[in-house]
């Protein structure tokens, strides 16, 4: 319908001034801290080696080095900071790493200024070490407590599954171990601390080309459409192949870099690739009021049947989720049950129960402003800003371009615009495990009841604990229901958990140069496990394995 230009009526200069600042400072400053903490590992100690170096100098000091000196003093003890307090890095390193730098780095820089007569900048140093205090004493408890209490990880990384389920059990022999395990022993990049790196870095430099789509538009059981954007091997189908059927994350589509990604490789492979663009998103149009949104499983159902029906019963068929997709992938396999026609799901840096993901504070302060200027720009208001105009309020408009983060957009527009009630029942509806309810010590589970039990097909989940975007609460717990021994349990069996400790969201880098591997960790396990189900369907069958391909460039 083209897009809506900014302006409400009712609003004066200074007020479009505030709603200006609001969808322009927190991307910026959500930026910014986020590189702070992205350097902090490199900054803290060099900040350290050069007022070490600084203190040997003797007594030939130059007043011109006081600045410099100041500076980097600051920059160090407030990076040694983030060592300390962040959980991302006390996830990778323990607390004791982050107390020592911040320990050395005070004393280090105390002692420059004392040498430089730094009074006034010292004064910085005491208020970093009052937030330090402040940021490490719980004081509920009385103790110290290094990074976020809540988000503390007390559950161990690897494949969690049912042996009972014998498929299950069939699929996980014919998986080799080492396409499940991400660590630097297996190749994961080195120099990406913490999830934040593993995140970001690898939207910043890989790079995929791009591939030649042949798209089918798909006509939804509301009357509205998506697209199947469908890749072949260079021979044509292979009926004897897997098919993979994808799902892209918020904002994406078949032009997603980690899409096109596993696209080449599996049509080198051999087997056909087909990813269902959203409603509404890419170059889609929609028709009526029901744009896109995250807890609609229909689109995925009418998506899956018909690639179903093209195929044959007997042709393996895998879906494979990201992000957003994931959340959706999991909800339909869920929600459909014995209905669900595919052979396999596999769902990466998603999550079973969004209802976690309210409370996110970190991702909503460093990813999401970022994450949501786009959504805002682009499709709030770029697509689908008139029929957002009809439905919502003069106000809620005006909250909604001052949304800082996904979840207030969520909260403000998305639920007003669908007609939930609130965000806990949109955040229910989006989710595999929202049937359940919550308790305080986790989701209440005492009948076997839930959608989660009607799953039919293996569900397998790949959960990084350092996913900066979508916390690992949302798919696995400490303790409980959701704990993955126990969730595994759900679903007849089917229910499987892939937990890393490193690999951030959508990311799992590679070596020392991670654009020359791509998201190969990311595609090789849905090969491996698409191979897995396939071999373990036709061993039933009476068939003899055949072997999953071996991990190499066009793998």
């Amino acid at each position: 319908m083209g897009d809506l230009e900014y302006g409400f009526q009712d609003e004066t200069i200074f007020q479009g001034m505030i709603t200006m600042w609001y969808m322009i400072a927190p991307p910026l400053l959500a930026m910014t801290e986020l590189w702070l903490r992205l350097f902090a590992g490199s900054l803290s100690p060099l900040g350290i080696l050069y007022l070490t170096m600084d203190e040997c100098k003797g007594p030939s000091r130059k007043d011109s080095d006081a600045k410099i000196v100041s500076f980097v003093s600051v920059l160090s003890v407030a990076s040694s900071l983030v060592l300390m307090t962040d959980t991302l890095y006390v996830l990778e390193n323990g607390p004791c790493l982050g107390v020592a730098l911040f320990g050395v780095s005070l004393l280090l820089s105390l002692r420059a200024f004392r040498r430089y007569d730094l009074f006034k900048s010292s004064i910085i140093l005491y208020c970093i070490l009052l937030l330090a205090m402040h940021l490490v004493w719980d004081y509920k408890t009385g103790s110290l407590t290094f990074g976020d209490k809540v988000d503390e990880v007390k559950i161990g990384e690897g494949l969690y599954f049912n042996p009972a389920n014998d498929f299950v059990l069939s699929l996980v022999k014919n998986w080799p171990e080492h396409y499940r395990v991400y660590n630097t022993a297996t190749g994961a990049t080195r120099w990406t601390l913490t999830g934040d790196a593993r995140t970001g870095f690898p939207f910043l430099l890989n790079h995929v080309p791009n591939l030649d789509w042949n798209r089918v538009f798909l006509k939804t059981f509301d009357e509205e459409y998506v697209a199947l954007d469908i890749v072949f091997p260079p021979d044509g189908h292979d009926s004897t192949k897997p098919v993979y059927l994808l799902f892209h994350g918020l904002n994406g589509g078949s032009n997603e870099e980690y899409i096109k990604d596993i696209s080449q490789r599996r049509i080198t492979d051999g087997s056909t690739v087909v990813v269902m663009v959203a409603r509404g998103l890419m170059s889609l149009p929609v028709k009526g009021w029901d744009i896109f949104h995250g807890a609609r499983t229909m689109d995925a159902h009418a998506a899956a049947l018909i690639v179903r029906q093209a195929i044959g019963p007997n042709q393996t068929l895998i879906a494979a989720g990201y992000s957003m997709g994931a959340i959706i992938l999991s909800n339909y396999v869920a929600s459909y049950g014995p209905d669900c026609v595919l052979d396999g799901a596999i769902a990466l840096s998603g999550g079973l129960d969004m209802r976690y993901q309210e409370h996110f504070s970190r991702a909503q302060r460093l990813w999401q402003p970022m994450l949501a200027n786009t959504l805002k720009n682009d499709f709030l208001l770029g697509k689908w800003g008139y029929r957002l105009r009809e439905r919502l309020s003069e106000f809620e408009m005006l909250r909604m371009m001052r949304s800082r983060h996904i979840t207030e957009i969520d909260r403000i527009a998305v639920v007003a615009y669908n007609g939930f009630d609130d965000l806990l029942h949109y955040y229910r509806e989006m989710s595999a495990l929202g049937d359940i309810s919550h308790m305080q010590d986790g989701l209440l589970e005492p009948n076997n009841t839930g959608k989660i039990h009607t799953v039919s097909i293996p569900l397998c989940l790949v959960q990084a604990l350092d996913d900066p975007l979508v916390t690992w609460k949302a798919t696995a717990s400490n303790k409980g229901f959701m704990h993955p021994e126990n969730l595994v349990l759900s679903g007849s069996g089917n229910v499987m958990v892939l937990l890393t400790k490193a690999g951030g969201h959508v990311g799992w880098p590679l070596g020392d140069i991670p654009s020359m591997n791509n998201w190969k960790w990311m595609s090789d396990v849905v090969m491996s496990f698409a191979h897995a189900i396939d071999t373990s369907k036709r061993l039933d069958a009476g068939d003899r394995e055949r072997p999953i391909p071996t991990s190499k460039a066009g793998s």
